[in-house]
């Protein structure tokens, strides 16, 4: 799917950089998680310093996820639950909402589509750690630890600590507080016009340990 570059900032609505203030109801003493926070990327967002693309697919329960190609419809006949969204125009945004456990704890999965892919293609997620009290909304699908797990470019996950992170991806193009980002951008020849291909990672740190990751890859002219 290719996106419009005028817009990238709207677009980009896949996840929060600061968990506590997720939007849910209440039941009972837990928060119900549904709809993935909106994103606050900082002001002095980064330039691209990254030399590679860090994310563009990911499986999850052995399915292969390729941002910008595979439909959110497809992996919702796959995994299961309901298709959410919100907003409208250029703030409107579709999700599938998944949810598990692991040796961390139990944790919480979107993948996400904008209104440029026409809320149909997948273009980034969220996953991060559920703290004890939130709990996931029904029309989550669970995902059982004997069917599959969730599966990112080089062993990326929620629960490794930020010296294994930093191992991985490198140095970040912004450390801010408990905030991480990595910025790649590289040019590409689609349907013989020239696009700028974006992909950018944020990592949310919590006393040492990562808490969330949010990705996001687009194409624009």
């Amino acid at each position: 799917m290719i996106w419009n570059k005028s817009i990238f900032v709207a677009a980009v609505i896949v996840a929060s950089f600061c968990p506590a203030q997720t939007p849910g109801t209440r039941l009972g003493t837990k928060t119900v998680i549904w709809s993935p926070p909106v994103i606050h990327w900082p002001d002095n967002f980064p330039h691209s310093t990254v030399p590679r693309e860090m994310i563009s697919s990911l499986r999850i329960a052995n399915l292969p996820v390729i941002l910008e190609t595979t439909k959110l419809e497809d992996a919702q006949k796959r995994l299961g639950g309901a298709i959410g969204s919100r907003g409208d125009g250029g703030d409107s945004e579709a999700w599938l909402c998944i949810h598990g456990s692991d040796q961390d704890g139990p944790w919480i999965f979107w993948l996400t589509s904008g209104e440029i892919e026409g809320l149909t293609y997948i273009s980034g997620f969220q996953w991060r750690h559920l703290s004890d009290s939130e709990t996931p909304d029904r029309r989550c699908s669970l995902l059982p630890q004997d069917k599959g797990r969730i599966e990112l470019p080089d062993t990326l996950h929620p629960g490794m600590t930020e010296a294994e992170a930093r191992k991985v991806l490198g140095r970040p193009s912004l450390a801010q507080g408990n905030l991480l980002i990595y910025c790649h951008e590289h040019q590409k020849i689609i349907h013989k016009l020239p696009y700028s291909v974006e992909n950018t990672i944020g990592i949310v740190l919590h006393s040492g340990v990562v808490q969330e990751i949010d990705a996001v890859k687009i194409s624009s002219s």
